[in-house]
């Protein structure tokens, strides 16, 4: 029996997070600094939380600012915004993937985000799913996409003590950044647009599987059999 490790992205792969990230970051910022919309024209997709913290820091000249110090002020705005906000979403035939089993190869999940980690756990909360993730790869630190999506494959393997083949280790995501991961590690690429990016627009990056969403979850399941 086959052991298949999913290395998954959030923001607009496995939930719609409704901006509360981008809201809680622009409360945190003025918080700390006084400084409304920090985050205007700041890319976030695909990119590290501590990058794009220390991109708007230098935009707006804030020279002493301590990213810890940030990210605490951040998970309390975070919270915040999910509890009396627009909670995230989770996205079409997630909740099915997650659950379901195989009788001909297993299935491990696990997170490779951008995201700091008590970011991404807050944002996955309100659906239960955390449980499905027990290890990841996150943005707490200024690192390059790939290693994030390598430490996630590092961790899974320490964590379930199995050495995972390349050819059935498989990252997911819904912007170019993740389909470049899977190229530069020399593992599968299974895009999405259910974010930032349109099918014609990751058409571009040759993902090794393209998907409008994760509704079919017949087709999904077929890519592993």
């Amino acid at each position: 029996m086959k052991d298949i490790l999913l290395i998954w992205d959030i923001d607009g792969t496995l939930i719609d997070s409704k901006g509360c990230g981008r809201r809680a970051m622009d409360r945190a910022f003025y918080k700390l600094f006084g400084i409304e919309n920090g985050f205007k024209d700041v890319k976030m997709a695909g990119r590290l939380d501590a990058l794009i913290v220390k991109d708007a820091m230098d935009r707006n000249n804030v020279a002493d600012g301590d990213l810890i110090l940030f990210f605490n002020m951040y998970c309390q705005m975070l919270e915040d915004e999910i509890v009396r906000g627009r909670k995230p979403e989770i996205l079409p035939g997630i909740k099915e993937i997650l659950e379901r089993r195989e009788i001909c190869y297993r299935l491990y999940h696990v997170l490779g985000t951008g995201n700091i980690e008590q970011g991404a756990r807050l944002k996955l909360s309100p659906h239960n799913i955390n449980r499905y993730f027990p290890v990841g790869g996150f943005g707490d630190e200024e690192k390059e996409r790939w290693q994030i999506i390598q430490h996630a494959i590092e961790k899974a393997q320490e964590y379930t003590k199995i050495n995972f083949k390349k050819e059935n280790i498989y990252v997911i995501g819904d912007t170019p950044l993740d389909i470049q991961c899977g190229k530069i590690l020399g593992i599968k690429s299974i895009a999405v647009a259910t974010g930032s990016h349109n099918m014609e627009e990751l058409t571009r990056y040759q993902p090794d599987y393209l998907f409008p969403n994760f509704g079919d979850t017949d087709r999904f399941f077929e890519i592993f059999r």
